[in-house]
């Protein structure tokens, strides 16, 4: 059948982009010259990589650690406490700090606020970006992304109109944001704070997500707090994060307090109905005893009065979530979606109705980079072109769920209703039988393999 086809060209595919093969435990091979990048390598690991396969003491793999993580430097030339003859071996061994990420495709650089936005190019050529955004506070706030595109499918969001391409690993996540920290290091500064706010859903790629994100507190040292991960509202994915050690901030996008106005944006409402997921986010508080972040793009005229508020507050109040944040921020449009941006006045006046009736506290957010790409998916999408935005939640022609979420209806491979059922019952997910099309392709994008 066709999603066993296509799921075995995921895994070869998979397979033979990977830059690190496990030969043995916490041994290493070395891939061809000019990809294999020692920053992608957790402490333990490059401890047995510095020992085992470069022949050194242990001593080496702390130095080395020294240079790329407090220093900032990923010129092994410059690194003067090894010995030159090691650091000339290295480089003719094809080793790079930094190397997962293939090159910079785009920079731009905010006049106004200073918010850096890039586009890069990974190994296999696909595009991602990353957001580097400076307060005048002194933090300096990294968004990152978790996927090449998005299968989420959410009209407003120019990267869920691209559609999804495929899952970071580990290392080209946490690469993102050890970029901009060697980066503000060599200039006496340092990374405060990271969100994954960038291209992807990262609860569909939790895995990688929850490394890299351990790696950013260890390596990086930005606190577990000062971490925060985003979601269109997984509920499986937020069930794992309130059982996970990590104590990392949870922001889910939430946008509309009702159902149908909800899925009419965010297909993945269809999957998990805000009943589903506020329930989850209770249960997220009890076990963790952690704020929760909502996010609120305000769209003029359709979610920004003050009867919006009020419809929002009601949700939360009535699913008893003691403990949050709402985040209100214009929308930032995009050519994919009709939509416009709340005026800073009804931001500010939502906000107010949050606060002032029911005591839920709220801050209207300025955007950032408005005088560049900086949206999520916008630089990208002016690289590599606009892909046709997904069809209407409902519509026999939406896109399929494939690994990462819904396709763009432009993106192959269609599965008929009978293929979508034999796939989740091959996955043990419960269906309906009355569940129609983009219900079972949520379904299948929550339990991806």
């Amino acid at each position: 059948m066709r999603w066993m086809a296509l799921l075995s060209l995921v895994g070869a595919a998979r397979a033979l982009s990977s830059a690190v093969r496990v030969a043995r435990p916490g041994a290493l091979k070395l891939a061809p010259p000019g990809i294999f990048d020692v920053g992608s390598l957790d402490r333990q690991q490059l401890e047995t990589f510095v020992v085992d396969d470069l022949k050194q003491p242990k001593f080496r793999a702390k130095q080395l650690r020294e240079w790329i993580y407090d220093k900032g430097i990923d010129d092994f030339g410059n690194m003067t406490n090894l010995p030159a003859t090691w650091r000339d071996d290295m480089s003719r061994r094809g080793l790079t700090v930094g190397g997962t990420i293939a090159c910079l495709r785009e920079e731009q650089i905010s006049k106004k606020d200073g918010t850096v936005k890039r586009a890069y190019e990974l190994r296999d050529g696909s595009v991602i970006e990353s957001v580097l955004m400076p307060y005048q506070d002194g933090r300096r706030t990294a968004c990152i992304s978790s996927q090449a595109g998005c299968g989420m499918g959410c009209t407003f969001c120019a990267t869920g109109q691209m559609g999804f391409t495929r899952h970071l690993t580990s290392a080209e996540i946490f690469e993102q944001a050890s970029r901009f920290s060697r980066e503000l290091k060599r200039r006496g500064e340092r990374l405060s704070n990271v969100v994954f706010m960038g291209m992807g859903e990262p609860l569909a790629n939790y895995d990688s997500v929850l490394t890299a994100a351990r790696r950013i507190n260890d390596e990086l040292g930005v606190g577990a707090r000062h971490i925060t991960i985003s979601t269109v509202g997984l509920v499986g994915g937020i069930e794992k994060l309130a059982d996970d050690s990590l104590q990392v901030t949870l922001a889910v996008s939430l946008h509309q307090a009702d159902d149908a106005a909800r899925s009419a944006i965010m297909p993945v409402n269809l999957r998990y109905d805000l009943e589903a997921l506020l329930a989850s986010i209770n249960n997220y508080q009890k076990k963790t005893k952690r704020r929760v972040t909502f996010e609120w793009a305000a769209i003029a005229g359709e979610n920004d009065d003050a009867n919006a508020a009020r419809k929002l507050g009601r949700l939360l109040k009535r699913h008893a979530v003691k403990d949050a944040h709402v985040n209100v921020i214009p929308l930032n449009p995009t050519a994919g979606f009709a939509g416009r941006k709340s005026t800073n006045g009804n931001v500010d006046s939502f906000c107010r109705t949050l606060e002032d009736e029911f005591g839920i506290s709220a801050t209207p957010r300025v955007r950032r980079g408005i005088d560049i790409d900086a949206g999520c998916g916008q630089l990208t999408t002016a690289l590599e072109g606009a892909r046709p935005p997904p069809a209407a939640p409902g519509s026999e022609l939406a896109g399929e769920i494939y690994e990462g979420g819904i396709a763009s209806a432009a993106s192959p491979p269609k599965l008929t209703i009978a293929e979508l059922k034999a796939e989740l019952t091959r996955r043990g997910v419960k269906f309906g039988a009355r569940d129609r099309k983009p219900a079972l392709r949520a379904m299948l994008e929550s339990n991806s393999v």
